[in-house]
């Protein structure tokens, strides 16, 4: 008795398991799901874009964003060394960010 009842238990458990593992490898990688890495890389690179331009500390700072493959690389001006150093820390906050590179420049005072 034990031993027939056994063997759908065993079956239901693989099948449980096998699904599992096969949605946690889906939401890990990118490339399987139906969204391109070139549409996560531009939604990416417009949620950084917009998080920076209507971030008040960094009023007075112009920015653009280019990423790749959740790298983004971050150019344009700030004001200052602080909002330099904040324009970086909200950018990688945002989630999907897997590296972030900066070609900020500090503005002179003119």
């Amino acid at each position: 008795m034990i031993k027939r009842n056994l063997v759908p238990i065993i079956v239901v458990a693989t099948s449980l398991f096998a699904g599992i593992g096969l949605t946690a490898f889906a939401i890990d990688s990118p490339q399987g799901s139906a969204m391109s890495m070139d549409s996560f890389d531009t939604s990416l690179n417009d949620r950084v874009e917009t998080l920076l331009r209507t971030d008040i500390a960094l009023a007075g700072g112009h920015f653009r964003a280019q990423t790749k493959a959740g790298v983004v690389t971050l150019g344009g001006t700030v004001p200052d060394e602080q909002s330099l150093r904040r324009a970086l820390d909200l950018a990688s906050s945002v989630k999907g960010v897997r590296e972030i590179r900066s070609g900020l420049v500090v503005e002179t005072p003119k």
